[in-house]
């Protein structure tokens, strides 16, 4: 009986164990394999961005919104779209690099399920780095982008295809390690 209430008392040890052990190797793998959350493939790579209707947003004045975003005013230059959100707090950590990287590209921003004023506070508060800002109220048109959350971000070339996607915040060693040599190589 005392040998059977050891082996119960030693289970939820060596439960712990195997599962610090599993989350090790899984780590490990992800390190070799070079695997993160921020390259997760996107099946949009190659490919001509989506041709969604995107409404687009004044915060400026508040006017009827009957227009669309055009992608095509951005032909023959690289520019960037970047999805957001005001209650995304990553977001909230990526804006002075958003910021930065509209001083390389035009970056325009897609407000991700988003209200309104929430999105124009989160824009005056932060900083508004977007030549322009799209409105996904739905979330269909992160869907078509292939979006897995806010924030991501995509590079877009000079012919229109997605060359880039960024998932997650853009931090300040993702910008210079990844974007920026992307950028150079990629023109």
């Amino acid at each position: 009986m005392k040998h059977n209430l050891k082996i119960l008392n030693a289970l939820p040890l060596t439960v712990f164990f195997f599962i610090i052990l599993s989350s090790g190797i899984v780590l490990y793998q992800l390190k070799v394999d070079g695997r993160t959350e921020r390259s997760i493939a996107s099946q949009l790579i190659g490919k001509n961005i989506p041709e969604t209707l995107i409404p687009k947003e004044n915060f400026i004045q508040k006017i009827n919104n009957l227009e669309n975003l055009n992608f095509e005013k951005y032909h023959d230059q690289i520019f960037a779209v970047n999805f957001f959100a005001s209650w995304c707090a990553p977001c909230r950590i990526e804006a002075p690099i958003v910021d930065e990287l509209s001083k390389f590209l035009p970056v325009i921003g897609i407000a991700y399920k988003d209200k309104y004023l929430d999105t124009k506070k989160f824009l005056n508060d932060f900083g508004n780095p977007y030549v322009e800002t799209g409105i996904d109220k739905s979330g269909k048109i992160a869907i078509e982008w292939g979006v897995y959350g806010v924030p991501e971000t995509f590079l877009i070339n000079k012919k229109g295809e997605i060359i880039y996607r960024h998932a997650g915040p853009l931090l300040y060693n993702i910008f210079k390690d990844e974007v920026l040599p992307f950028l150079e190589y990629k023109e």
